[in-house]
């Protein structure tokens, strides 16, 4: 019964974070496109005009017979062989290098110019000749939104996914691996990792009297990481099913699916002025910080579900009563930290085992965890069935 009220749970979770979550990738994309799209529009007409200014200068195509796309296919053709031959022709000819005072040199440089030059030439023809026969002035410029919509829209996705990536490379930083300073660490890990069927992975410790342990990627780039102030706090027990819990949340992929839920919330803050005063940016910064919290609470959602799942899985890998047992330590222990990481966004990317410990973050609907005391009664109730 438990366990189908957990998988139920998890459903509605799942269908709830899903709904929030696309609605706010729709609208962050089509602001953020069209916005894009129209800076895009502007480049594109340079580029445009760029192409045809370049294309009216003499080309082969305008003294033979040749059309302007042959042309320039013959020589980017011919600078290819060049450069990937050149050992050859250096080989058979009396060129040794490109730009020397000698005329077999001056000869092959002149021609090595050319070719380039024509590329450019005939290639900017081709283009701005194709583009005005196969579309009408309004569908490239449709198209050219379209595409400088797109273009934008993909370079903030990858931008977010990067600082993804940067936020869990800080929380690695200064650790070191657990065979180095705690060799029984790893190995629980990796015998926990057996248990659960996953790959094992990397295991760090932090030097931090902080009680922290999370985990970071999935397959074979998984890294769990636990800090100096965990491993002292806990028993033996406790800290074996803490380190289940992580082990759980790579067996059920949840580092793939937060980091990639957490993309439009990172979008949405990156869009926020820190710096605003007047009222446009103001406004500007309200709609975003609006889009950024609604974000946030399906983060939260879907997240809370991840960890209510990863308690169901240490609780088979381990003890439950020592998990709340753990939890029950570390949440005394468990304090603000000194500095300034983005923690919201830091204990949904780490999957820590506990919420942020800042009161604003780490409370109401936008909780990255369940509460701990329910989570305690939850393992407790499991461990006396």
């Amino acid at each position: 019964m438990n366990d189908l009220r957990l998988r139920c749970s998890l459903l509605v979770r799942m269908g709830v974070a899903v709904g929030v979550l696309a609605t706010l990738s729709i609208v962050v994309a089509l602001i953020v496109g069209f916005i894009g799209g129209l800076l895009g529009f502007v480049a594109w007409e340079w580029i445009a005009t760029g192409l045809e200014a370049v294309a009216s200068f003499p080309g082969v195509s305008d003294v033979t017979d040749v059309s302007a796309p042959a042309a320039g296919f013959f020589a980017a053709l011919a600078l290819v062989v060049v450069i990937n031959w050149w050992p050859l022709l250096t080989r058979y000819t009396p060129v040794e290098y490109l730009f020397q005072p000698t005329p077999p040199s001056v000869v092959a440089t002149g021609a090595v110019l050319g070719c380039l030059y024509l590329v450019i030439i005939e290639g900017s023809a081709a283009v701005t000749s194709g583009v005005a026969a196969v579309l009408s002035p309004l569908e490239r410029a449709v198209l050219g939104l379209g595409l400088s919509g797109l273009l934008v829209v993909g370079l903030f996705v990858a931008g977010a996914r990067r600082e993804i990536r940067n936020l869990r490379s800080e929380l690695v930083d200064d650790s070191v691996p657990a065979a180095e300073v705690d060799p029984e660490l790893e190995a629980t890990v990796r015998r926990l990792a057996q248990f659960a069927s996953v790959p094992a992975p990397e295991v760090y410790v932090t030097d931090a009297d902080r009680p922290e342990s999370f985990t970071l990627g999935s397959g074979a780039s998984a890294v769990i990481v636990v800090s100096t102030g965990l491993c002292e706090r806990l028993a033996d027990d406790e800290l074996e099913a803490v380190l289940a819990h992580e082990v759980s949340h790579l067996a059920n992929f949840d580092s793939r699916i937060v980091a990639a839920a957490i993309v439009p919330v990172v979008i949405a803050d990156d869009w926020i002025d820190p710096d605003a005063s007047d009222p446009g940016d103001l406004l500007w910064n309200a709609v975003f910080r609006a889009l950024k919290r609604y974000g946030q609470f399906g983060v939260a959602v879907l997240s809370q579900g991840r960890e209510w799942h990863a308690d169901a899985g240490a609780a088979a890998l381990a003890s439950p009563a020592a998990l709340a047992s753990a939890l029950e330590t570390l949440a005394d222990a468990r304090r603000v930290p000194e500095t300034d990481l983005r923690e919201w966004e830091r204990s949904v990317v780490a999957l820590d085992i506990l919420p942020p410990a800042l009161e604003e973050q780490g409370s109401g609907p936008f909780r990255t965890h369940p509460s701990t005391a329910a989570r305690i009664r939850r393992l407790r109730r499991l461990a006396a069935s």
